[in-house]
């Protein structure tokens, strides 16, 4: 693959001079007129088509190798009578027609072989992989191609200020060939390829098989995308360098620079696009990109003829933004072709792809061609060019409408690209970069931490990757990243660490699942509640109170009658709470009994919480039964479930509780039964000045007509809350109790019920 792509690398700067402004300027030269620049870039082309004949002929023989060769061989040879062209003593226009001539026999040997030399290159590179192979070869000939154009403009701006115009065109298509005949060289050291079943047609069948891409109706789709692309993007053909060469008078230097800083961006953003394609596929990446590629003529209106560095500024930063997009068009274009065409016969669908692309390449520029010169006696020359960017850009634009109907199988949508997109932040890139660079587990972890807490979903891979990494720092931090992550494949390559490797297992990716909240998980989870290690069993035990479902849930309530393992219990019995699993109130009202504080605490929460009025007896007899800070959560049940006759248990317990905690829970529980907690819990949260006006601006309404309610509240203030209470006492009932517990801050559960 090295070599290919370094053959790739010095083919495209053999066509970088040979070709683009390059072909524009000599043109020119020879005094061609628009028509003639349409011509060269049409033909070329249009020769596309044989990629289809070219496709089925190939299928035929089963070496890629050497079918492909005798085509790229001619394709390069066939450049070499344009070193003498510019010499030669005839007719310009008879001199053009030879060089077309050359041009188009070169384009038919290179045409008929692309179609089977794409299928080699996708048969070597895998699916998954193919836009990160692709992406760093576009890059190599993007650098290759923009350094070789770079250095051509150079030489021939020195030979046209000597006046040696012809001479400089000789001597940039001289270097241009020296590009190809090394490039062959490393062509030639390719490996061989088999292909697995060659396919030989007579002529109608093989003209039959030129039908079968256009008859597949998916395929079609996405023929009619690249039908309106390839049209919208090459509408202006060369027209560009002509603009820049007629109009804004500009050096090839000068614009060459642009083809630097065109590749500048390329190369780097190349790789990310390759990435993105690789994981989101090419659908969306395609459709990002065709939003930028609809900007990128717009500098080119606003250019000045006869300032070069203007100019080359200008574009220079517009040319950054086409080298980002084209970098990855040039990768999503071609890959979006191959996952879309059947794979058993991949070689004429994209023959297919790629001859109506040369169709339409052809088509389009020869018809902006045509639109210039009519343009050009009713505007004026530079504002002909102007229009002919202008539509474009709205022609590049309304490709999108195209891309919709296009399904890439595999392929996120976009939509939901952009909102994962959206997401990316400085710190998860630099994170990315770690992961790839760094072989410190301390940094890995580090680098796995930001990519979760950014929940950089481009991550998501290498984090995968990370939860068989030698280091058990890095798999619990890689374990913890993907739970905020998510996404395809998180769930699976979570589950599959706990069947494959038990042993290693440790509360991070059990948690993790609890937190997708997959329900594909509780099985596997099920098994580890019966772990021998506790802190296991418990991360089971909550892991399955977040995914919820009926099994789930069974199983906790199978693991809370426990009564062997107070540990598994109590997470168990938080699990139910957090499913308010009611089918379970019966393990649960035993659990009220449990020795632990910490399980009764957990069971008294799950009653309160789900209201489990069944149980209110067992938290009776759990507060009359143990005395430890537990109670005071059972009081507060209690609260939630009984009865006014439980008020004095409650009060018990909370003269019996020693922190301020503990009382005020039992204070929430009785208030809660009297249907005032938000109030006093409002009031309990205050202290001081701040409590005393919150309370009297709640009784406000009352206080004036109840004498009682107003000398107890008097009273309060003074910090006689026995009184105060004494002075409600009248009302019978829960103030009766009440006033006999004179429980400090008791007072302000009995005002709140005073007025309710």
């Amino acid at each position: 693959m090295r070599v290919a792509n370094i053959d790739s690398a010095l083919a495209t700067a053999f066509a970088s001079l040979v070709s683009g402004a390059y072909i524009v300027k000599f043109i020119q030269l020879l005094g061609g007129s628009d028509a003639w620049i349409g011509v060269f870039t049409a033909i070329p082309s249009l020769i596309g088509l044989l990629q289809i004949p070219g496709a089925i002929w190939g299928r035929r023989y089963p070496y890629y190798k050497r079918f492909v060769l005798p085509g790229g061989l001619l394709w390069r040879l066939l450049y070499i009578p344009l070193i003498g062209a510019p010499f030669l003593p005839i007719p310009a226009t008879v001199n053009l027609f030879l060089v077309l001539g050359c041009v188009s026999f070169a384009s038919v040997a290179i045409q008929l072989v692309s179609p089977i030399y794409n299928d080699w290159l996708a048969e070597m590179v895998p699916a998954n992989s193919r836009g990160w192979f692709f992406s760093r070869r576009n890059a190599m000939q993007a650098v290759v191609g923009a350094i070789a154009s770079f250095a051509g403009g150079f030489i021939l701006d020195s030979f046209s200020k000597a006046g040696l115009d012809r001479q400089g065109f000789a001597i940039v298509f001289g270097l241009g060939i020296v590009f190809a005949l090394v490039s062959q060289l490393y062509f030639n050291r390719m490996t061989e390829l088999v292909r697995e079943s060659p396919i030989r047609s007579n002529l109608r069948e093989g003209i039959r098989a030129m039908g079968t891409p256009f008859q597949d109706r998916e395929f079609r789709k996405t023929l009619v995308f690249l039908f309106a692309f390839v049209f919208a993007t090459g509408f202006a053909g060369n027209l560009f360098g002509a603009y820049a060469f007629e109009s804004l008078k500009m050096s090839m230097t000068a614009l060459q620079f642009t083809a630097i800083c065109h590749a500048a961006g390329n190369v780097a953003s190349i790789r990310i696009w390759g990435f993105l394609g690789d994981k989101y596929g090419n659908k969306p990446v395609l459709a990002i990109l065709t939003v930028g590629i609809a900007t990128t003529p717009l500098p080119w209106v606003f250019c000045r003829p006869g300032e070069d560095l203007f100019n080359a500024a200008i574009l220079g930063a517009g040319h950054i933004l086409a080298g980002i997009c084209w970098g990855g068009i040039s990768v999503c274009q071609f890959n979006i072709l191959l996952a879309t065409a059947r794979e058993d016969d991949r070689a004429n669908y994209i023959g297919a792809g790629m001859a109506l692309q040369a169709l339409v390449g052809a088509l389009a520029p020869l018809l902006g061609a045509v639109f210039m010169a009519q343009m050009r006696p009713i505007v004026g020359v530079a504002s002909a060019y102007h229009w002919v960017f202008i539509v474009t850009m709205i022609m590049r634009a309304l490709t999108l409408l195209f891309l919709q109907p296009v399904r890439e199988h595999g392929s996120t949508s976009i939509r939901g690209t952009l909102s994962e997109l959206s997401r990316i932040s400085p710190g998860g890139i630099r994170a990315m970069r770690t992961l790839s660079r760094t072989d410190d587990d301390v940094e890995r972890g580090h680098a796995i931490a930001t990519a979760g807490h950014t929940r950089l979903d481009l991550a998501r891979d290498e984090v995968i990757k990370a939860l068989h990494d030698p280091s058990p720092r890095v798999r619990r931090q890689a374990s913890s990243a993907l739970a905020k992550i998510g996404g395809e494949g998180a769930v699976e390559a979570l589950l599959h660490i706990l069947r494959e490797h038990p042993d290693l297992v440790e509360e991070e990716p059990i948690e993790a699942l609890g937190r997708l909240g997959d329900e594909t998980a509780v099985p596997v989870l099920g098994g580890y509640l019966r772990s021998p290690r506790p802190l296991v069993r418990r991360a089971a035990a909550r892991a399955l109170g977040q995914i919820g479902g009926r099994e789930g849930a069974e199983l906790l309530r199978h693991a809370a009658a426990a009564k062997d393992d107070p540990d598994l219990r109590r997470a168990a019995l938080q699990g139910l709470r957090y499913l308010e699993y009611s089918d379970a109130a019966e393990e649960i009202a035993d659990a009220l009994l449990d020795p632990l504080p910490s399980v009764r605490v957990a069971a008294a929460e799950a009653v309160s919480e789900m209201e489990l009025r069944q149980a209110a007896q067992c938290l009776r007899e759990g507060i009359r039964l143990y005395q430890d800070e537990g109670g005071s959560e059972l009081a507060y049940a209690l609260g939630c479930v009984g009865e006014e006759s439980d008020i004095p248990l409650i009060l018990q317990e909370a003269e019996r509780g020693e922190s301020m905690i503990t009382r005020r829970r039992c204070l929430l529980g009785i208030a809660r039964l009297l249907g005032v907690e938000p109030e006093v819990y409002r009031l309990l949260l205050l202290e001081g000045m701040a409590r005393d006006s919150a309370l009297l601006q709640h009784l406000a309404p009352r206080i004036k007509r109840d004498r009682r309610l107003a000398t107890a509240v008097e009273a309060f203030a003074r910090e006689e809350e026995a009184k105060a209470l004494h002075n409600l006492r009248s009302r019978g009932g829960p103030f009766d109790m009440m006033a006999e517990r004179p429980v400090e801050e008791l007072f302000l559960v009995a005002a709140c019920a005073a007025i309710k």
